[in-house]
């Protein structure tokens, strides 16, 4: 099988643990890495191997033709004149999470993909390759008809300068509902959002969204907050499902229907044990950042298509657009 070679430009966070990982990974070599400063080569020294050849020309690495595949890890305005300078060199493309900032780019890239057809472009969304997701996937049935759902991305910085928190964090949990339920259009918002210094980028964000499929979601994040959250809840009528990434215990499942009243109906119904029937199931993980390179690197090599694909981009960046216009900003 081919080695692939790959470039990547940008060389920040999560472009260095890419660039870790494609270190890592058999079967693939990194060529070049481009980032727009010095700065970021200096800070990050130790990452790359000597013979990497280091860049501040994105070019450099769209217009190599030893490079088969560019991942793109630059701030979210500049993604879509990225992937497409990088297409219509025929490269094959994975780029960080928001694809784009709205549907209009999204249609653009779409296009473009549809005169390359051969060519692989995934988004890195990587709650949907971490395996306690995929656990709650496979085992989602056993929870019953789930009736709301709550999303909780919430962390000290970083900032972002063109989007706010809302698009750089609630895209992980619009990510997680389109995996596990695909539940179609938007029939209601409400919510606010609340930025420190009055700008168009919200600091703090609370939603919550109705589906015709009849599931509410609830949506809560920020980037200045006094602890780092990352939880994803599943409320069904005959289970409840919670992923905590910050937990050592990261996910738990709780085997309880919901209860029914007796016919001697009284003012309260306690739950006493309802905790004690909680159960840790047994995952096998592995880091999400490397599942979802491992996804993407078999797809370029056997020709498939990725599971977060243009279509699966294109809905999520609707999704967002469409709760993002229904916030009330304070």
């Amino acid at each position: 099988m081919k080695t692939l070679q790959f470039g990547i430009i940008g060389f920040g966070h999560f472009g260095k643990h890419y660039a870790r990982l494609l270190q890592e990974i058999p079967g693939v070599n990194l060529v070049t890495v481009a980032n727009k400063s010095g700065d970021g080569f200096e800070k990050n020294k130790d990452v790359l191997s000597v013979g990497i050849k280091k860049t501040l020309k994105s070019d450099e690495v769209i217009k190599d033709k030893k490079i088969d595949c560019v991942i793109i890890a630059t701030p979210p305005h500049t993604h879509k004149d990225l992937i497409i300078k990088s297409l219509r060199q025929g490269k094959h493309v994975f780029v960080e999470k928001p694809m784009v900032i709205n549907t209009s780019e999204a249609k653009a890239i779409e296009k473009e993909l549809s005169k390359n057809k051969n060519l692989v472009f995934m988004v890195g969304l990587q709650y949907v390759y971490n395996d306690y997701l995929r656990y709650i996937k496979e085992h989602i049935k056993d929870l019953g008809a789930v009736k709301y759902f709550m999303g909780e991305h919430l962390y000290g910085g970083p900032f972002r300068a063109d989007v706010g928190s809302f698009m750089d964090a609630g895209i992980h949990d619009c990510a997680v509902l389109e995996y596990l339920f695909s539940p179609g259009k938007i029939v209601k918002v409400t919510g606010a959002s609340r930025s420190f210094k009055n700008s168009a980028n919200d600091d703090f964000a609370s939603v919550t969204v109705k589906f015709q499929s009849g599931l509410v979601a609830h949506l809560l994040t920020s980037w200045y907050w006094p602890e780092k959250v990352r939880k994803v809840t599943l409320v069904g009528d005959k289970g409840m499902a919670l992923f905590n990434d910050r937990d050592d215990a990261k996910l738990r499942w709780i085997n309880s229907s919901y209860p029914k009243w007796g016919k001697n109906k009284k003012s309260s119904l306690f739950l006493p044990n309802l905790m004690e029937q909680q159960s840790l199931p047994s995952v096998k993980a592995g880091e999400p950042l490397k599942n979802e390179l491992e996804h993407f690197i078999s797809c370029v090599s056997t020709g498939s298509k990725p599971v977060t694909g243009i279509e699966f981009g294109a809905r999520i960046t609707k999704m967002m657009e469409e709760i993002s216009k229904k916030i009330v900003k304070f």
